[in-house]
């Protein structure tokens, strides 16, 4: 879904991969106007798959990342190599009010000829948001980075998995999301500062590496309170006076949140075992932490006789925290998704219908509108550079066989 809330800001938009796309796509979500600049052979995402099958060479720049991250966009080409795409791009500033762009620290310059504080001088009202791996400075603004990476200096990898064994890298690429997110803040709160306190934009330098430890609060404040880092648990979330466990089911695995007294009064009651809740090993918090592996001996079992909804349903009825885990395709078909049509369907000109995620919050004061496709590569060369910048059909002729668009 689109909403209008943002119609009159306009965004360049110079970034690839996924955290510089998905911070565009969500202001995009909001009505920004964001215009992605490519390359003329169009940005590597477009190749990443998974393709649709039995689409063949028509799909070869229509990958499920590139569709997802680029909907509600327009899309133009410029190879920035080359100096008549390099001063269409700075006509193209001309009224923007953000340019996001995620190169290696430097690379803009090098591209454009101006410096980000050049730029800013030149465009007053314009942000720049720049999303990197570490940052624009520090002994490692240079060093080469991947999730693993990410995931390994941001500390989301030393607490995972068995407590003898190696740690265990998260799957997916959610640090890129986790950036792209503060990247798309950032640019808001640059919006905020030009409008109410600054009156001009400003510089917004983002950190992949820091966004990743920014969601590691509990872990870094905790240890400098007490000394005690987190350690691997295996299938627990950690050590302590509770409950909370992956645990076996019979038709899969269910996850189990019980801490409070009443919570594990609760789960008592529903495995039939009231008499646990007095026994001399569990009677309190301490207790249970104490005896947790007696405490799981017990419980494990009861997983095991029974499918993960009967679970679900009996832990409903007693307000115990107790979920079953889906497979990806069970998320998609998640009741509560479905009731408020979080997953939207988007009919693209290549894939035909695709359902994507949509937006995960709703705006009481607007209407929203249906997603947009993401962008043919060049779709909008016409609109932009003919219509917007008066080049003739002629003009966009001979710059697209000089390669510049």
């Amino acid at each position: 879904m689109r909403y209008n809330s943002l119609s009159d800001i306009r965004v360049i938009d110079l970034t690839h991969h996924i955290a510089g796309p998905y911070a565009t796509r969500m202001l995009a979500e909001m009505g920004a106007e964001v215009i992605k600049v490519e390359p003329p052979w169009g940005e590597g995402a477009r190749r990443r798959g998974p393709t649709r099958d039995g689409t063949g060479d028509a799909c070869a720049d229509r990958g499920a990342l590139f569709a997802f991250l680029n909907t509600n966009k327009l899309g133009v080409t410029l190879d920035l190599r080359r100096a008549r795409a390099r001063e269409m791009l700075l006509a193209m500033l001309e009224g923007a009010d953000l340019l996001f762009e995620n190169f290696a620290p430097g690379t803009l310059q090098k591209l454009v000829g101006l410096s980000p504080n050049d730029i800013l001088a030149r465009f007053p009202r314009l942000s720049i948001v720049s999303i990197s791996n570490f940052g624009q400075d520090g002994p490692d603004r240079d060093a080469p980075i991947n999730d693993l990476v990410l995931f390994a200096r941001g500390g989301w990898t030393y607490p995972v998995g068995e407590p003898t064994r190696e740690p265990l890298t998260p799957p997916g690429s959610l640090a890129q999301y986790v950036g792209g997110l503060f990247a798309a803040i950032g640019a808001m709160q640059a919006l905020y500062a030009r409008n109410f306190v600054l009156g001009c934009g400003q510089h917004v330098d983002v950190s992949l590496l820091e966004a990743t430890v920014a969601t590691m609060i509990y872990e870094t404040v905790g240890f400098q309170y007490s000394g005690v880092a987190r350690v691997r648990v295996g299938k627990r979330y950690a050590v302590g006076p509770f409950l909370i466990v992956t645990l076996a089911c019979r038709d899969g695995y269910a996850g189990l949140h019980c801490v409070t007294d009443k919570q594990f009064e609760s789960l008592c009651e529903m495995m039939g075992r009231p008499e646990l809740v007095s026994d001399e090993r569990f009677r309190t918090a301490l207790l249970r932490m104490v005896n947790n592996d007696a405490l799981l001996a017990i419980v494990e079992p009861f997983f095991l006789e029974h499918d993960r909804m009967f679970l679900y349903r009996e832990g409903r009825k007693r307000k115990l925290p107790l979920v079953p885990i889906p497979s990806i395709a069970e998320v998609l078909e998640w009741e509560q998704l479905k009731a408020r049509g979080y997953f939207e369907t988007v009919r693209d000109p290549v894939l035909g219908e695709i359902r994507i995620p949509g937006a995960p919050l709703r705006l009481s004061s607007h209407r929203p509108e249906p997603t947009r496709p993401a962008p043919l590569l060049g779709e909008h060369n016409r609109l932009i550079f003919g219509e917007r910048f008066g080049l003739d059909g002629t003009e966009l002729s001979r710059l697209r066989q000089a390669g510049v668009i």
